[in-house]
C-alpha cells in the first residue's frame, strides 16, 4: 500500500482551503516544503525566468514509490493526514493534499523520483491538468520536479504577474526564510544562471541569519531562550541600533513552520521598549514550539498564519524574556518612549511612512555613525552646512494653503530654542512652538518638489563612492525602481553581486547620512507596490529625503539659523504639517494662558 491516499469528503471540508497557486513563488514555497517533509537534506532550486520559464526542485529526500507518484497528482491526496482529528496535531509543513495537482493544473510538470534501494525510478508528466503520464526510467533517490511554462493556460493570472525582477523578490523571500527555518537543510538556489544564495546545512541559525539579514555588517547577536508551563522560546535578537525602517527582518517559527504574526511582532517590539527609536522597527528570528494541540495551523488557506492558545501567556513571556536578553547590554543612548503617530489628513500617515523623529544622541551614535563600506567617508567639498541647507526665503506669493489656522504664526517674533528642540515665537494670538525637525521637513520636502519639478535636484559626487552590500530581496527592489531613483540625485550602480555602489547623493543630503538614506529606501522598496506611478512614488521618495537631510532633535541652531527656518516654513504651502503628517507647529493661545494663570473667570 502507498503512503499518498484521497482524503475523505468530510476532511476536505474541514480544511481551509483556497487556490495556492498565486505566482511563482507560491509554486516555490510548495516544492521545498514538501522536499523538507520528505526529509531532504540537500535541496537546489534553479530559477528562469523569474519562474514563468521553469522552476525545478530537487532534493535527496525519501523519494516515491511509482503508485505515490501517480496519486500524488490527484486533488486532496496527501500521506500527511488521514482524518479530521489529525488536523489539531499537524507537524508536517504541507497536509492539503492539492499543491501538485494545482500547479500541474496550470503548467507542465514532470516528476523524477526513486526510493533508496529501487531499481529504477519513476517518471510523471502532465500538462494543464491532463491525465498524467507514468513511465519507468532511471533515477537517483529523492526527488525532482520540473515546472514549465507557469500559466501557459490561464492568460488571465498570467496578466496579474508583477515584472520579472518583483517576481524574483518574491520568490527569493520565500527560499530565504525557509533556509532560516531549517538551518541543517543545505539550500543552493541559481536563477538564470546565477546564484542567489547557498547555505552549507551546518545546522547554525545564526550562519543563516547573518547571510539573510546581515548584509556583510558586523551584527553582534544576542541569543534569547525561555519557556513556561506551555511554551519554549529561542531565538535570536539583533542588537536595537540595527532596528529597520519595516518589519521586513523578522522572522517566526512556531512549532517548525514559518508564520507572520502581528500579535508576535508587536510582543517583541514591546520587549525593546524603550530601546526603539519611534517608527524603527528590530531584526529578529524567534522560534516558539509548543504542544500541536496548542497551535491550530488550519486557519489560512496559505498556512502562512496560525492561531495559538494561552496568548496572553505567549505576550507576556516573549516582553520578558526580550528585555532580559537586552539587558546586559550597555546600551550608549537613551531613547524616548514610543509614541504613536497623531491623526491626520495626510495620507502618508496611514500608509506607513511611519518615519518618527529619533533622539539626538541615538542618531549621534547609531544610525548615522555606522557606515558598510570599508573606506572611511569624506565630506564632499559640495556638502551643504546648516546654514546652507536653510537658506534665506526667496520672494514670492504668500502661503497659498493654510493660513487660516494662525495667521498670526508668519507675524510671530522669534524667542528661543528650548529643549534643543523646540523653537519658541510669540505672536498677537499666543506662544508657538515650532518642532525644528518636522519644520525642517516640509521646509526641504517642498524645496525639493519645486526643483524636481522645474530642472531637477542638485547632485553632488562622492569624492570616495561607497560600498553597500545588499541581500538578494534588497537588489530586485532597487533593480525595480532605479531610474525613480537618479531621478531624485541617487546614483547607484551594480558592483559585483550582492553590492551597489554610491557614487552621487542629492546636494541637500549630509554625506554621514547617504548610507541610512538608501538603506530605507531599499527597505521601503520592498513593501511598496511594484508598478506604482512616478507621481505617487515621487511623493514617498522625497519625504523620506527630506527626513534624513533635515536637521535634529537636539541640535542647537543660531538665532540667525532658527529665525530663517521659521521665515522660510512661512513660505510653505502647506506649512502646518510634516510630509508625514506629524504637526510642524502648536500654539498655546492667549486665551488659553489666561486660563491657567487664572487671569479668566468662569
Amino acid at each position: 500500500m502507498g503512503k499518498i491516499k484521497v482524503l475523505p469528503p468530510e476532511v476536505v471540508e474541514r480544511i481551509a482551503a483556497g487556490e495556492v497557486i498565486e505566482r511563482p513563488a507560491s509554486v516555490v514555497k510548495e516544492l521545498v516544503e514538501n522536499a523538507l517533509d520528505a526529509g531532504a537534506t540537500r535541496i537546489e532550486v534553479t530559477i528562469k525566468g523569474a519562474g514563468l520559464d521553469l522552476i525545478a526542485v530537487r532534493d535527496n529526500g525519501e523519494g516515491m514509490t511509482p503508485e505515490d507518484a501517480r496519486m500524488a497528482l490527484i486533488r486532496h491526496a496527501t500521506s500527511k493526514i488521514r482524518k479530521a482529528e489529525d488536523l489539531m496535531v499537524v507537524e508536517s509543513l504541507g497536509f492539503r493534499g492539492e499543491a501538485l495537482a494545482s500547479i500541474a493544473a496550470v503548467s507542465h510538470l514532470k516528476l523524477v523520483s526513486a526510493v533508496p534501494g529501487a531499481v529504477e525510478g519513476v517518471q510523471v508528466e502532465c500538462a494543464g491538468g491532463s491525465e498524467p503520464e507514468v513511465l519507468p526510467c532511471a533515477a537517483v533517490p529523492g526527488t525532482l520536479v520540473e515546472v514549465r511554462r507557469l500559466f501557459f493556460n490561464t492568460p488571465a493570472r498570467f496578466k496579474f504577474l508583477k515584472s520579472e525582477q518583483t517576481e524574483l523578490k518574491h520568490i527569493v523571500e520565500v527560499l530565504t526564510r525557509l533556509a532560516v527555518l531549517r538551518p541543517e537543510v543545505s539550500f543552493r538556489a541559481t536563477s538564470d544562471g546565477r546564484d542567489l544564495f547557498t547555505t552549507s546545512g551546518s545546522g547554525s541559525r545564526r550562519t543563516v541569519l547573518e547571510l539573510v539579514f546581515g548584509r556583510g555588517e558586523d551584527v553582534d547577536w544576542i541569543a534569547l531562550e525561555a519557556e513556561n508551563g506551555h511554551f519554549r522560546l529561542s531565538g535570536w535578537l539583533a542588537p536595537p541600533e540595527f532596528a529597520r525602517a519595516t518589519r521586513s527582518q523578522q522572522l517566526f517559527i512556531v512549532n517548525g513552520r514559518w508564520v507572520k504574526s502581528s500579535f508576535l511582532a508587536l510582543a517583541v517590539e514591546a520587549g525593546y521598549g524603550p530601546y526603539l527609536v519611534n517608527g524603527r522597527h528590530p531584526v529578529f528570528c524567534l522560534e516558539v514550539n509548543t504542544a500541536p494541540g496548542l497551535v491550530d495551523v488550519n486557519v489560512h488557506p496559505a498556512k502562512l498564519e496560525v492561531r495559538l492558545s494561552h496568548e496572553q501567556e505567549l505576550r507576556a513571556l516573549i516582553q520578558d524574556a526580550v528585555r532580559r536578553a537586552l539587558r546586559p547590554r550597555s546600551m550608549p543612548f537613551e531613547t524616548p518612549a514610543r509614541m504613536p503617530l497623531p491623526a491626520s489628513g495626510d495620507n502618508s500617515a496611514r500608509t506607513g511612512s511611519l518615519i518618527k523623529e529619533e533622539s539626538a544622541a541615538y542618531q549621534e551614535k547609531v544610525l548615522f555613525s555606522r557606515t558598510v563600506s570599508q573606506a572611511p567617508v569624506k565630506r564632499d567639498h559640495s556638502a551643504p552646512t546648516l546654514a546652507e541647507r536653510i537658506v534665506e526665503p526667496q520672494p514670492g506669493n504668500p502661503p497659498d494653503s493654510g493660513v487660516a489656522l494662525w495667521p498670526g504664526f508668519f507675524s510671530a517674533e522669534y524667542l528661543g530654542q528650548a529643549l534643543g528642540t523646540y523653537l519658541v515665537t510669540a505672536g498677537p494670538d499666543g506662544i508657538y512652538l515650532v518642532d525644528q525637525h518636522a519644520a525642517h521637513e516640509r521646509v526641504l520636502f517642498e524645496k525639493l518638489a519645486d526643483n524636481l519639478d522645474r530642472e531637477g535636484i542638485p547632485v553632488q559626487p562622492l569624492l570616495v563612492p561607497q560600498t553597500i552590500t545588499v541581500t538578494q530581496l534588497e537588489h530586485a527592489a532597487w533593480a525595480l525602481r532605479r531610474e525613480y531613483w537618479h531621478r531624485i540625485g541617487l546614483q547607484l550602480e551594480e558592483f559585483g553581486d550582492n553590492t551597489l555602489l554610491l557614487r552621487a547623493v542629492p546636494q541637500v543630503l549630509p554625506v554621514t547620512q547617504a548610507q541610512n538614506f538608501v538603506r530605507d529606501l531599499l527597505e521601503k522598496a520592498q513593501e511598496g507596490e511594484e508598478g506604482a506611478v512616478w507621481e505617487k512614488e515621487r511623493k514617498h521618495f522625497l519625504a523620506l529625503l527630506a527626513c534624513h537631510a533635515a536637521v535634529r532633535a537636539g541640535q542647537v541652531l543660531s538665532h540667525q539659523e532658527a529665525a530663517r527656518l521659521i521665515a522660510e516654513l512661512g513660505r510653505c504651502r502647506h506649512p502646518f504639517n510634516c510630509p508625514h503628517g506629524r504637526p510642524t507647529v502648536i500654539c498655546l493661545s492667549r486665551r488659553e494662558l489666561e486660563k491657567r494663570f487664572f487671569r479668566l473667570l468662569g
